[in-house]
């Protein structure tokens, strides 16, 4: 096939699109995250405090006011010991009662905690997936499931391990240090200075290991993806026989992430043993002011008894602080990788809104027909415009095969790649604007199969039905039939798991899933990427024959002798970019 002089029009191409306005409804918007993933202003990261996490929070704090409460109440128990039988009885019990109200109540802390913190994570995870999954993402495979496990968990630790016990401990510390004065202002003068110290002594450590955490983490990330491409690589090196010298780089990478961690680990436990001396100090604190003072001894044990309810949290203040560097290492990862998703995000749908504006063509409404326009991808900007039965091979300028261009031309069509800045794609298939439609119904309209298909975790069946579940089994069963995927092989049929990217399959039984998934439902553009280098003879035949039968417009790049059974057109794209000016022409259109 040529490219189409100004006004020609037939089952291939025709000439180029008329300047169009507003006609069509923009593409509705997915439906917004919740209140709990909005964007922290400082931070980047979704807010914590907000909807259901609001509530818990408050729900710890108070449950650090009961904690100081029911201490409150032991301390006064302490103070009602007689040597008669009756009092001490009830004394005894009232503070063992005591005791174990704290105990069931630091139990539900820790429960609450942990809802706070994996429901976080679990915004953030969605956040990093959803990242992924946006048009231009390119983050390599080690990096993501770092970023999903160690650095979501950093995440975890201080927000159900550091927030939880800090909500629940400051309201205790507080209580305590408040009755502790009404005792006797020197008791709480004698707990609050060693909790001084500790903090003042803390903000050199802080920063010491949040600088070792994010030594760290980098240490972890290279590790991460060294592994995912050596296990990637896997068959290579056992063919090359150089598993042995991959283990040394493994073991090599292993090591840095040794001595980081032991290193990070000397601040850590100066952290952790800073809060256990505070505690400690501060009872110790209190019953050396009870017995300087010369207080009551009965006072003087309630009062230790109330510092010592309070030691928990201030144990636990080492730890936090430690969590704490511990997330901001991670978060510093974290917020450019969201807000790069973010800005890619803004684009795709800049370019899907102006995309959706487009007036609908001449001729574009003819039922199964497609126009696509594709500035940077055909020299003159002309529109590629064909009608059902249609055959089209793709080939660029530079090879026999012409694969770059045309998978650009492919990806831009699917929504993977963008137009070049300035300018805007639009996709009309049968009088629908691809970019104005809803989701569920824009995977009705164009089917693609590439070679290398990599397909999600799920069923068989639904690896098929993946575009168009609205479909019935039956339908499915007839699209297994027709490529040729005999699905009975297999113990589970077509309910067989697919891990991997594909596996249990074989290298042809992919090609073949990769088709039947694009030609299920019948789309009414078809778009087919050197699929016959994956298929076998029989595959191929079969593909030849589905491909000619095919109802709708087929673009394929391919080899001579598929074009030569389908009697293909063929369009010539550009090999490399071609430069566009912000109407959308090449520079040879303005002369």
């Amino acid at each position: 096939m040529r490219l189409p002089e100004s006004g020609g029009a037939s089952a291939g191409l025709v000439g180029p699109a008329e300047p169009g306005g507003p006609a069509v409804a923009p593409e509705p918007a997915e439906a917004s995250s919740e209140a709990s993933s909005e964007p922290d202003a400082a931070g980047g990261l979704p807010r914590i405090v907000v909807g259901t996490r609001r509530r818990w929070v408050v729900g710890l704090a108070a449950l650090g006011l009961g904690q100081g409460a029911l201490g409150a109440v032991g301390a006064w128990a302490l103070t009602q010991l007689r040597p008669e039988l009756w009092p001490l009885v009830v004394a005894v019990l009232s503070i063992v009662a005591t005791a174990v109200a704290v105990g069931g109540l630091r139990v539900e802390e820790r429960i609450v905690a942990e809802r706070l913190g994996q429901d976080y994570v679990r915004d953030l995870r969605r956040e990093l997936v959803e990242s992924e999954l946006t048009p231009g993402g390119s983050t390599h495979l080690g990096i993501t499931v770092a970023r999903t496990t160690n650095d979501l968990a950093s995440v975890r630790n201080w927000v159900s391990q550091g927030i939880g016990p800090l909500a629940a401990g400051i309201p205790l510390i507080a209580g305590s240090a408040v009755g502790l004065t009404v005792l006797d202002p020197f008791l709480g003068i004698g707990f609050l200075l060693p909790l001084a110290v500790l903090a003042a002594v803390m903000v050199p450590w802080a920063r010491t290991a949040y600088l070792k955490s994010r030594r760290l983490r980098r240490a972890r990330g290279r590790m991460a993806t060294r592994i995912a491409d050596t296990v990637g690589a896997s068959e290579g090196i056992i063919a090359a026989r150089g598993a042995g010298r991959e283990l040394d780089h493994i073991d090599s990478a292993s090591a840095d992430v040794v001595d980081r961690a032991v290193d990070r680990s000397v601040t850590v436990g100066a952290l952790r043993a800073g809060g256990t001396v505070a505690a400690l100090l501060a009872t110790l604190a209190v019953a050396a002011v009870g017995v300087v003072r010369g207080l009551d001894p009965t006072v003087t044990v309630a009062a230790m008894a109330m510092a010592g309810l309070a030691s928990t949290p201030i144990v636990d203040l080492g730890r936090i602080v430690d969590y704490r560097q511990t997330f901001l290492a991670a978060r510093a990862v974290l917020v450019p990788a969201l807000a790069d998703a973010a800005r890619r995000r803004a684009e795709h749908d800049r370019a899907s809104s102006a995309a959706a504006s487009a007036d609908l063509p001449d001729g574009a409404d003819v039922p199964g027909r497609v126009h696509l326009v594709l500035p940077g991808l055909v020299p003159d900007g002309a529109p590629l415009s064909a009608g059902p039965g249609a055959r089209i091979r793709l080939v660029g300028d530079d090879t026999g095969d012409g694969a770059g261009a045309p998978l650009r031309l492919m990806r831009r069509v699917v929504g993977l790649d963008l137009a070049p800045a300035g300018t805007t794609d639009e996709i009309w298939v049968a009088g629908q604007n691809l970019r104005a439609v809803a989701p569920s119904d824009g995977r009705a309209l164009v089917g693609l199969a590439t070679r290398g298909t990599v397909f999600e975790r799920g069923t068989l069946r639904r690896a098929l039905r993946y575009r168009r579940p609205d479909l019935d089994d039956a339908t499915a069963d007839a699209v297994f039939e027709a490529v040729g995927l005999d699905v009975g092989r297999f113990p589970d049929g077509p309910r067989t798991v697919l891990r991997a990217g594909g596996e249990p399959l074989t290298v042809d039984e992919r090609a073949r899933l990769a088709l039947a998934r694009a030609v299920y439902g019948e789309p009414p553009l078809l778009l087919v990427a050197d699929l016959d280098r994956d298929l076998d003879e029989e595959g191929r035949d079969r593909l030849a024959a589905l491909l000619a039968a095919y109802p709708g417009a087929v673009a394929f790049t391919g080899s001579d002798e598929l074009a030569r059974v389908l009697d293909a057109e063929e369009l010539r794209l550009a090999s490399a970019p071609v430069p566009v000016t912000p109407d959308g022409r090449t520079p040879d259109a303005d002369d």
